[in-house]
This record gives C-alpha cells, structure tokens and sequence, in this order.
C-alpha cells in the first residue's frame, strides 16, 4: 500500500465546487482548484470530474478518499438535553460518553431520515452548576448535558456517496460546511 501524502477536501456549494488537496506532513505545497458556477445539477458530475482529475495531476497521487463539505437547505438542528445521576462518584469519561450515545440514539429514532453530522455539546450541568467545558477531575451527584445535533438529509448523503463512489472515491466524513465556518469565526474573534 503507498503512504498518502495529501488529505483532500471537496466543498460542494450550491453554485460551486471547490477543492484544495493539503500536505499532509505540513503545510507546504497545497492545491487548490474551483469549479465555473452552474445552474443546475446536470453538470455536476463532470465538474466533480475536472477537479479530481486537475488534482490528481497537481499531487502526482490517486484520490481514493476525501472529506466533503456540503450544505443543504434541508439540514436540520436538533437540541437534546441528557442527564445521568453518578451518585458522588468522580466523573469519568465513559459517562459523558454514554450520554452522548444515549442522545444520538434518540436523533436516530426520532429523525431516521436524516444522518448526524455533527454533535455540539452546548454545556456541561454538574449538580446544578454551567460548564463550558468537561471539567477534570471533579466529584458529582448529577450530569446533564445540552447537546447539539446537525443532521443531514440522508437522501442527500447517499447522493453525494453515490456520486464519489463511480469515481472509485470513498467520503471519510461529511462536514457542514456553513458549521465549520462558523468555528472559523469563533476561533478569528
């Protein structure tokens, strides 16, 4: 097996694809490539074409796998809030993980159509105090978490797999990519 030496990043907007290969030994010698703006879908294919192949020339390497960013009009946001009595145990992380499956199972029943993206916790509630953050070390009764869910269609995840899949390409994630701006702006703020 040949040792990848890029990590690429295909953003699929509503106009545009844009897409930039990065090193992944550092930041040294990244691609970058946009596709012309369309209209409508039918091309979209072929643009998704064009750039695989500019970049694989670019890289000198095969794409076999890339992250996606993607947005949607039918992207939906769940808020869950989940609680657990430790019993004056120290809080482990195995319970704050257990909470966060309990959670996703509830999106999972609940909005079956759709695919999770994201999960944003919101706030840690331990015995009645806010954290912003999982504090280490700490003794409590009681943990509640407010999580946040960015789900996906999932008709539109399937859609953009089976497009990448004729390109013998699997997607390692799909990123909201107005979410990961917004991180973007949190973290230049």
């Amino acid at each position: 097996m040949i040792d990848k030496k890029f990590q690429t990043i295909i953003d699929c907007g509503f106009s545009k694809i844009r897409a930039g290969v990065f090193n992944e030994e550092g930041a040294n010698n990244p691609f970058f490539i946009e596709s012309n703006f369309y209209t409508d879908q039918s091309n979209f294919k072929l643009e998704i074409q064009k750039i695989i192949v500019s970049l694989e020339k670019s890289t000198n390497e095969y794409i076999d796998n890339i992250d996606l960013m993607v947005d949607s009009s039918k992207t939906i946001s769940v808020a869950i809030s989940v609680f657990k009595k430790i019993e004056e145990l120290k809080l482990r992380q195995d319970d704050i993980l257990f909470l966060i499956q309990e959670a996703k199972q509830q999106i999972k029943k609940y909005y079956s159509d759709y695919n999770i993206a994201h999960i944003i916790i919101n706030n840690y509630k331990i015995d009645n105090v806010d954290y912003s953050y999982l504090p280490e070390e700490i003794k409590c009764n009681f943990i509640s978490l407010d999580i946040f869910f960015i789900c996906l269609p999932e008709k539109l995840v399937f859609y953009f797999k089976d497009i990448f899949s004729k390109f013998n390409i699997s997607i390692n994630q799909i990123i909201c990519s107005s979410y990961a701006k917004s991180i973007n702006y949190k973290i230049l703020n």
